[in-house]
């Protein structure tokens, strides 16, 4: 096997939003960045079909900004021959806010940004061993095809979402919800074209009571037809009644009871959010195995029901199979500061925010078919929550940074993963510039740069 050793002041492992934000921050701000992913590519989940929820709060007020705006603004500046390749930011009475955008050329966007901010690129590679000396995380080997990489770094940031590299390195986790230890079920995501939208819209017009979800769920009013007809941006989470019927009558081949529609850029194109997978841990190479492979029989099997079920997919067709499942939940690690319900619930916005997430709670049962939604106001991201309080040099930014069960089900939503991840590379690039630890970073100092990069910090009145 080949070997090498590289040494860079910030290494950051998984190119997904809270990765592309961290290595994007560190090296604007003067850090020699590594920036690692197991892909082909740069984007994790933002490639996977997922429209970008809550840059705007239940107010219609715009709480995120920063990387995650550039982002847009550069798609909204790339010219298509169907427009530009990201919508605004338009309200919705379930999500908050829906924004769409074109995954493909998302690809081509992040990694010009990534090699423009000087930032060395590793793809096709897997974490398979960390190295804590006394305490410290000095090193993270690395292995991809015949290579044996060992990469030095001062700092290393963790936004693989399940957390690997800080499970390599011992750090101390927590993982499914509070009260039972259940962790919310995967979906792998797929699209269709073909799609009648007007015929599907009519159903739901003609069938108001369609729209009525489970009690567990908190919604705004206006969530019907009208809506849909009116927002280019929607995201349909409906068809409940038609879905239990189906459910009791041996038809549908998903436990779940409704239909999770996402609205493309294309005429006739729909992303589904259908899948589920009772008992997944996305953390587990063996249960994840078997989740991918029964996405798979659920997808070929959901597209035969739609076709034969549900008014304006009778002739739709697969266009696409996402090559990875989506995790909604599995790690969470132990940081110098967890954020808590309370804090979420109650909107709390300290002095040590390094960003606002506005998202609503957002839990899929594992035990069950239905979802539990909450509205919650505008709560700050404190900077602890990237700071490991056991392993020196760790950080881990995205779902898997310091937070409990509910808070994570909000934040991990990728405009709020990309805040965590902004505020982590500022961090980790001002410890390297002044020799500490990311604990003793001046989170002031890491607010100031975030203010001047257009993150937004307090919620605009």
């Amino acid at each position: 096997m080949n070997t090498v050793t590289k040494q860079f002041d910030v290494a950051v492992l998984g190119a997904g939003p809270a990765g592309l934000a961290a290595a994007l921050q560190a090296a604007r701000n003067g850090a020699k960045v590594l920036l690692i992913d197991k892909n082909g590519y740069v984007g994790g989940n933002m490639t996977l079909g997922l429209p970008l929820l809550g840059f705007l709060d239940r107010d219609g007020r715009q709480v995120i900004r920063g990387i995650a705006q550039e982002f847009i603004d550069d798609l909204q500046a790339y010219k298509t021959p169907y427009g530009v390749a990201a919508s605004s930011h338009l309200k919705c009475p379930m999500h908050n806010s829906v924004t769409l955008y074109d995954h493909e050329i998302f690809k081509f966007v992040a990694l010009r940004k990534v090699l423009d901010a000087g930032i060395e690129l590793l793809l096709h590679s897997e974490i398979i061993d960390a190295e804590v000396d006394n305490g410290r995380l000095t090193a993270i080997q690395l292995v991809g095809k015949g290579w044996h990489i060992r990469v030095e770094a001062k700092v290393f940031i963790d936004c693989t979402g399940d957390g690997d590299m800080a499970y390599l390195a011992g750090a101390s986790y927590a993982k499914g919800q509070k009260d039972t230890g259940n962790i919310q079920p995967p979906t792998l995501m797929f699209t269709v074209r073909g799609v009648d939208e007007d015929k599907l819209l009519q159903y739901i017009a003609d069938n108001p009571d369609q729209m009525q979800l489970c009690d567990t769920i908190e919604i705004g009013g206006g969530y019907d037809a009208e809506f849909f007809r009116s927002n280019p941006n929607y995201v349909l989470v409906g068809l409940r009644k038609l879905f239990s019927q189906l459910r009791s009558e041996g038809k549908l081949p998903v436990d779940r009871d409704t239909l999770i529609a996402i609205k493309s850029l294309l005429p006739g194109e729909i992303h589904l959010n259908c899948t589920r997978h009772l008992g997944t841990d996305g953390s587990d190479v063996f249960s994840l195995t078997h989740a991918e492979i029964e996405g798979y029989l659920q997808v070929e099997k959901f597209v035969d029901c739609l076709r034969q079920y549900i008014p304006g997919f009778e002739n739709c067709f697969i266009t696409n199979i996402y090559p990875t499942m989506g995790i909604r939940e599995s790690r969470r690690f132990k940081g110098i500061r967890e954020l808590q319900e309370d804090a979420a619930i109650n909107g709390v916005i300290d002095e040590e925010t390094i960003g606002i997430a506005s998202y609503i709670v957002d839990i899929h049962m594992a035990d069950a078919a239905g979802t539990i939604v909450k509205r919650v106001p505008p709560y700050g991201l404190p900077y602890g929550i990237t700071v490991s309080s056991e392993i020196k040099g760790l950080m881990f930014a995205g779902r898997c940074a310091s937070m409990d069960a509910v808070v994570m089900s909000s934040a991990r939503v990728m405009p709020i993963c990309m805040a965590i991840g902004e505020g982590a590379g500022v961090g980790a690039a001002l410890a390297v510039r002044y020799g500490i630890e990311p604990a003793d970073v001046d989170v002031q100092e890491v607010r100031k740069i975030l203010r001047e990069s257009n993150v937004q910090l307090e919620v605009e009145e």
